[in-house]
């Protein structure tokens, strides 16, 4: 997955016991339901996320190291 300046990206994550798992994203979900993520994309690019999630979505705002930023969504498969 990588994240790019405006536009849209989608990708899938896996959550599991309280875990988020993506390609080279890795963060937690709270059991209230707050969920945090860091992630690096190679050439020094890093990103951090922070939302939330409640019954089958979840969204919150996403900042990459370059200054890019913007919001994400997500539903439950």
């Amino acid at each position: 997955m990588s994240i790019g300046c405006g536009g849209t990206t989608t990708g899938a994550v896996m959550v599991t016991s309280g875990r988020i798992i993506a390609q080279g994203v890795s963060g937690n979900v709270s059991p209230n339901g707050s969920a945090r993520t860091t992630g690096n994309f190679g050439n020094g690019i890093t990103a951090t996320s922070s939302g939330h999630f409640s019954g089958r979505s979840g969204s919150g705002t996403w900042r990459q190291s370059t200054g890019c930023g913007g919001t994400w969504t997500a539903t439950k498969q």
